[in-house]
């Protein structure tokens, strides 16, 4: 099976929402109901300085006491939107849009305590242990 295309365009609305609840009623359900709907549809990852197509690199951020988080963007607005907010230049990033589990699966190729959804907004980051059981693997 092929995985989907995505126009640069595209925006991961239902994730979106999910976020914005999770953040006005933490808890259980919101955060399951968030990471259901990273499942379905796409996100956006950060590839920039990858050295070509072919080796893509996923950016990654740190924790203050320097543990790795994997950032997901619902678009390549937010992404250009939270590289303007963290005065990295939006125009100077690039990412690549593919299928949500695939997203969240990338968790899996690094030493990743969690990945923060749209980071320039508030309560986004989900721990790892979270993200695997949402995958089905633990």
């Amino acid at each position: 099976m092929r995985a989907p295309k995505f126009p640069q365009s595209y925006e991961n609305r239902a994730v979106a929402v999910a976020l914005d609840r999770l953040v006005e009623t933490p808890g259980e359900e919101t955060l399951a109901a968030l990471l259901d709907a990273a499942l379905r549809g796409g996100l956006t990852v950060d590839v920039t300085g990858s050295p070509s197509p072919q080796d893509l690199r996923l950016r990654t951020l740190q924790t203050t006491d320097g543990q790795q988080v994997l950032p997901l963007f619902t678009s390549m607005k937010e992404l250009k939107a939270t590289a303007d907010a963290a005065g990295l230049g939006g125009s100077k990033v690039n990412g690549i849009i593919v299928p949500g589990r695939q997203a969240l699966g990338f968790i899996e190729t690094a030493d990743f305590v969690a990945v923060q959804f749209d980071p320039r907004k508030p309560g986004g980051i989900v721990a790892r242990d979270h993200v695997l059981r949402a995958l089905g693997e633990k």
